[in-house]
């Protein structure tokens, strides 16, 4: 674990002084602050973080705080929960806010380190930039209700000399406001929009709120320290030991987007799989396998009786003989209405939505409904139980926010997806408690639902459906996995071309093999050559990420990142030559001693040179291939 000496952490009663939860009532703000608040140290918790509540009470609402804090990262966490304790309904609660607070910054302006989210575009998680002046404000929010549609819930605040980064824990429609005052930053974050008395007794949960900050000039150093918190404490672990994001072969495209598949088939790839010996390390089985087929049989989450006479467990049982595991999609909350959710439990189905995609009227699965959460809950754990499943592939084709708005009865706004929220993420603790070591992929049309609170529970294997287009596209791979690794740590995608220019574009810790392994000209030996490549490197990605150059849509620029280990004084620089970009660019390395001696190796042609520290601290990189990347590994003596 690299600790950053650098940091400084906030004294716990500033941050709880600082209004971390409020709400308005009856037109009247209502806060922590205002209504008073003790701070009961308790235990430490055996993630090595310190854990204490904060509570208050007013107007018959009672508020508290659970807050964690882990000072070597200069990090402060904390999620808000509002109980009516009288015996009628409250106060109307309007505004209702996670983080309420002012941190003390410098300089003339901040600097507002932001990214899109995913929209199946070339934009998808590329780096974005606001300065903000004093007066000025920044509103962000994700579109439609998925928490990284279009937005990105994390930022990096910097002023000068130092900075925070925020990170939001809720998967609906959050909202934060930045505003530069006086020489502080005024945050808001929450819930986009609660308007809602609470019923007597009735309890609820604002979206989680994490600070870390962070000392210096570079901002990435902020960055760098989420990204060792989040893999410390945060992403998914089995027995202690980290869960990788795998590397993976899928069908869906070779056969009709997953309509095609059958018991024999994909035995037959799972044979081949094992036989060429590729370090393939999961069998992944995407949609269509079900009654109803893709994309209109979601809710019919039964194996087709003609295609799987005997279930999907053969395939698990092959895959798991060849040492391989077994990942496979589902897409729970989306029902059509002819299938069997939607004919035999429509009352578990939440609509009001518009024509989907599809083409469809289909409805939200309503997981706010303690009954039909428990439901889902054992229809989903005896089909993981029954079929072998490794990693449940848990995707989320449609926007949840108009079905949770149509619900909403007046006054009560915001509570159906305060209710739906906290019944995703009971469902995945269940189905995680049921089945102790399954990993979570968070796919939500790629990747539309990357928050702190999904991090916790799950990983992006498949962050952008911008991989359906069947075709290397390196441009839009390389803004994603310079975008996205520097907030997500580990993440997947899925590669269709395997020179190195491609490949390295889109691979990250894990990857996902999209060619079919059956057709004559499936690349074994470059697929072979690169999956080793990645195994060798993927350790690699707990260190430090160093974006080397700005990230851009344009052929005319290079792109380039550097992974640092601290603890072995080494790591590597990948660095992309686009089509129309010059021969050459100057990078300068991060974490480099300019007085001592390092090995340098281009991992490409294996030759090694021993260079001064100097010359890796500013220097030259080109290559003649026009695109063409530079993969250069290197390492102190």
């Amino acid at each position: 674990m690299h600790k950053f000496a650098t940091m400084y952490l906030p004294k716990p009663g500033s941050i709880a002084d600082a209004m971390p939860v409020s709400w308005h009532t009856a037109g009247a703000q209502a806060s922590l602050a205002a209504i008073g608040h003790e701070g009961d140290q308790v235990a430490p918790i055996a993630t090595g973080g310190e854990q204490w509540l904060v509570k208050g009470a007013s107007a018959g609402v009672a508020a508290w705080c659970e807050v964690r804090a882990w000072e070597e990262y200069g990090a402060i966490e904390w999620v808000g929960r509002l109980q009516n304790q009288g015996v009628a309904d409250s106060p109307l609660l309007e505004r209702i806010a996670a983080a309420d607070v002012e941190i003390e910054a410098s300089g003339e302006a901040l600097t507002i380190h932001h990214a899109h989210g995913s929209t199946c575009q070339i934009t998808d998680f590329l780096p974005l930039e606001t300065r903000l002046c004093e007066g000025e404000v920044l509103e962000l929010a994700p579109a439609g209700g998925r928490s990284s549609n279009a937005t990105l819930p994390f930022l990096n605040i910097a002023w000068e000399g130092g900075g925070v980064i925020i990170a939001i824990g809720w998967s609906g429609q959050w909202k934060a406001r930045i505003e530069y005052v006086g020489g502080k930053v005024r945050l808001w974050v929450g819930q986009e929009h609660t308007r809602l008395r609470l019923r007597p007794g009735e309890q609820i949960r604002t979206p989680r709120v994490l600070l870390v900050f962070w000392q210096g000039v570079n901002p990435y150093v902020g960055n760098n320290a989420l990204r060792h918190l989040l893999i410390d404490h945060y992403l998914p672990r089995h027995e202690g030991k980290l869960q990788w994001p795998p590397v993976t072969h899928n069908t869906w495209f070779a056969f009709n987007e997953g309509n095609d598949v059958t018991e024999e088939n994909q035995i037959a790839i799972i044979e081949r799989l094992a036989e060429l010996k590729l370090g393939v390390e999961m069998y992944w089985l995407d949609a269509g396998w079900f009654e109803g087929g893709w994309p209109h049989g979601v809710g019919s989450w039964v194996p087709k009786a003609e295609a799987f006479p005997r279930g999907l467990r053969p395939l698990a049982d092959a895959a798991h003989k060849h040492g391989m595991g077994f990942v496979v999609w589902f897409e729970p909350e989306r029902v059509n209405p002819h299938s069997r959710i939607g004919r035999e439990h429509p009352e578990f189905v939440l609509h009001g939505g518009p024509l989907n995609w599809t083409q469809e009227n289909d409805g939200l699965y309503n997981l706010g409904d303690p009954e039909a959460r428990r439901y889902l809950t054992d229809l989903l754990s005896t089909a993981i139980s029954e079929y072998g499943i490794d990693v449940y592939r848990n995707d989320f084709n449609i926007d949840p926010l108009p079905f949770w708005r149509a619900a909403d009865e007046p006054e009560r706004e915001g509570i159906t997806e305060i209710r739906y929220i906290e019944g995703l993420y009971e469902m995945w603790d269940e189905l995680l408690r049921r089945k102790p070591g399954m990993l979570i992929d968070n796919c939500a049309s790629g990747g539309r639902r990357i928050d702190l609170e999904t991090t916790a529970r799950s990983l992006p294997l498949w962050r952008s459906d911008t991989q359906c287009s069947q075709k290397a596209l390196p441009i839009f791979d390389q803004v994603q996995t310079s975008g996205l690794s520097r907030w997500a740590p580990l993440n997947s995608a899925g590669a269709w071309s395997f020179d190195p220019y491609s490949f390295w574009s889109v691979a990250q810790a894990g990857v996902n093999v999209q060619p079919y392994v059956l057709a004559p000209d499936f690349p074994v030996e470059l697929v072979r050559q690169r999956l080793d490549e990645l195994k060798r490197w993927r350790e690699l990605w707990l260190g430090n990420f160093w974006p080397l150059t700005p990230v851009t849509t344009s052929e005319e620029d290079w792109c380039a990142w550097q992974l640092h280990d601290p603890e072995h004084n080494g790591g590597i620089v990948m660095a992309f030559r686009r089509a129309a970009a010059p021969e050459a660019v100057v990078l300068e390395l991060e974490e480099i001693d300019g007085g001592e001696t390092y090995v340098l190796r281009d991992e490409l042609t294996g030759m090694t040179e021993e260079v001064q520290g100097s010359g890796l601290q500013r220097m030259q990189v080109e290559t003649d291939s026009q695109p063409g990347v530079r993969i250069l590994s290197y390492w102190r003596l």
